[in-house]
């Protein structure tokens, strides 16, 4: 128990957002004088290596990769973002930490997860002791929360080793396992059933991945970024080898040799295909893409008419013509349709599984092609365009310029699902990999809109499309290759459902056609947000990251280094916010002017 003295901040989740706001607490220390200030101890908690987190941790295979290049991610301000957020002592991004080296290429190439995870680690463990070098004790309790409870003006913390005692709570949860929706439910049940081996939702690195034997069937639901990490694992991960052949085409470069330890997998999606390859086009949003029509000036001229948008309505609009004339811009046709191209084969048919695997592979090796010819693709540029004006209505739903329900119904209902697909892929390499799986016999593919089930009479998973004729496929295994739904109402945390049940917590509640739906993300107070609980009264609890989707939209996304804080870098903005509340609270009499941005 602290002394009388001491300001207690409790920080539960020491992954990437839990470490920024460690960072962020370092700056705003570093800018005031011990005197100012009571005695300061922040202790954080987490099962998981500190820093890393779960998803990063840096012990995991140097095969996973991430999905964004080098250059992007950052924990912590660098480059244009120090104008708004003032570094700490600490304060660089991933890339400056790798620097000099570090990477095959240059900034562009697309580093292993474990590498992003060593970052987070060092980042962690360096602000810590800097931390302590002013005065403010850390302590660092490898432990989950699993309840908060309200007592007088302060938070008792329990953990399996104890109780812990804080007068303001930080909450950087991260991705939570949920409850399966009916659906999954229902073949998990089915599952247990009939003896087959069924695999929910989940973060790629805590699944157990020997469960599928070599040459068994394996089916797959989804073609995202989860199936990349599947793919690799059980292929290069089992021994296989892919190696650089004579044929230069992009999307035939490699040749797959098995080692036979290999499962065999048959996986689909609703569009039929994979998310496509990201661009070798450089930058995070290319150079030349410029939104011509979803602009800032637009955009104001809309909501002086309207005061909300909807996003149907009034942006959609905008947004297709700033696709339309950047494939023209770029030398491709004017009537660009980005639905058609992320559902390329609605409305198709197939006389065979095999003509359905022909023409897949073709499909990857165009994909490979367009993104290998980078600015050369009129159609990837019009991808990044869309891209680009995902990140200027990320600001907008940030900023409360969208109405929820138009959230509720459009974005999150259809734009995200066509924006990932499209343009949130994986590296060239794991598209090139695919077409040589695929060609090895390895991946096989389902038609559009499969359907899994369970047959019961043979005691076997079942798939298929009623788009392939003859392609039904029997497995005794499954797995969901996603991750689990960012849904608080569904989490099986002990810490979130006590803080439901409590009160403590709610969900946003957001008015469409004139109901009431539960949003997933908890309802929060604007930035800094601090969760509203049940009654409509806020306390000193912070809440940073996933949950904040009621209020923000693709919050699993890292911040940029030297990104707008409005936008791409709102993360970091997000933490430095609350950072400032909290030591605002230490130094009340205090003059600190600038030592949190303004979000507006």
């Amino acid at each position: 128990m602290s002394n009388q003295h001491e300001y207690v901040i409790a920080v539960v989740g020491a992954g990437p957002r839990g470490t920024s706001f460690l960072e962020r607490l370092l700056a705003q220390v570093e800018r005031c004088s011990p005197g100012q200030r009571r005695g300061l101890k922040v202790m954080v908690f987490d099962p998981a290596p500190h820093g890393a987190g779960r998803v990063w941790n840096p012990e995991q295979s140097s095969l996973y990769l991430m999905n964004t290049p080098a250059a992007f991610p950052t924990a912590a301000p660098s480059g244009g973002t120090r104008r708004s957020l003032p570094p700490s002592s600490c304060s660089i991004s991933f890339l400056e930490f790798c620097a000099p080296g570090g990477f095959d290429d240059d900034a562009a190439s697309y580093p292993t997860r474990s590498q992003y995870g060593t970052y987070l680690a060092w980042l962690n463990k360096e602000v810590s002791a800097h931390l302590r070098g002013r005065g403010v004790v850390v302590q660092h309790i490898s432990a989950e929360v699993t309840a908060l409870i309200p007592q007088a003006d302060r938070y008792l913390l329990r953990t399996a080793g104890g109780e812990h005692a804080a007068d303001a709570v930080v909450l950087a949860l991260g991705h939570l396992e949920t409850e399966l929706s009916s659906g999954p439910a229902h073949l998990a049940a089915q599952a247990d059933k009939h003896g087959l081996h069924y695999q929910g939702p989940a973060i790629p690195t805590e699944v157990d991945y020997s469960t599928f034997g070599a040459g068994q069937n394996v089916l797959v639901r989804g073609l995202g970024l989860n199936f990349f990490d599947l793919m690799i694992e059980v292929t290069a991960g089992r021994g296989g080898q892919f190696r650089l052949n004579q044929d230069p085409t992009p999307g035939r470069r490699f040749t797959y040799e098995p080692s036979g330890a290999e499962p065999r997998l048959i996986a689909g999606s609703r569009r039929g295909t994979p998310y496509r390859a990201k661009t070798l086009a450089p930058g995070f949003v290319p150079s030349g893409i410029e939104l011509a029509h979803l602009t800032p000036r637009a955009i104001d001229e809309l909501l002086a008419e309207h005061t909300e948008l909807d996003f149907a309505a009034h942006l959609w609009p905008l947004i297709e013509k700033d696709i339309r004339s950047t494939c023209a811009s770029f030398g491709g046709p004017a009537d660009f349709d980005v639905t058609s191209c992320a559902r390329p084969f609605q409305h198709r048919s197939w006389t065979s599984p095999q003509e359905y695997q022909h023409t897949l592979v073709k499909w990857l090796e165009d994909d490979a092609e367009a993104s290998t010819a980078g600015a050369d693709s009129p159609e990837k540029m019009a991808i990044n365009a869309l891209h680009a004006a995902r990140l200027e209505v990320k600001k907008l739903v940030a900023d409360r310029r969208i109405r929820m329900a138009s959230v509720l119904r459009d974005i999150e209902g259809w734009f995200e699902p066509l924006v990932e697909g499209l343009a949130s892929g994986p590296p060239l390499q794991r598209i090139e990999e695919l077409a040589a799986l695929s060609r090895a016999g390895l991946v096989e593919f389902l038609g559009p809109e499969p359907v899994y089930g369970v047959d019961s009479t043979n005691g076997a998973f079942i798939a298929d499309s009623a788009a392939v004729q003859g392609a039904r496929y029997h497995a005794a295994y499954m797995i969901e290759a996603m991750m689990p739904p960012n849904r608080i109402t569904q989490a099986q945390s002990q810490l979130v459902r006590g803080m439901l049940a409590d009160g403590l917590a709610a969900p946003a509640i957001v008015e469409s056609g004139g109901q009431a739906h539960v949003h997933k993300g908890f309802n929060v107070t604007e930035a800094p947000h601090r969760l509203i609980h049940s009654d409509g009264t806020a306390g000193h609890i912070y809440v940073l990251g996933l949950q904040l989707s009621s209020v923000q939209w693709g919050t699993a996304i890292a911040a940029e280094a030297g990104g707008d804080i409005q936008g791409s870098a709102r993360a970091l903005a997000d933490a430095d916010a609350a950072a400032a509340s909290v030591l605002q609270t230490l130094t009340p009499d205090a003059a600190l002017p600038n030592l949190a941005p303004v979000l507006s």
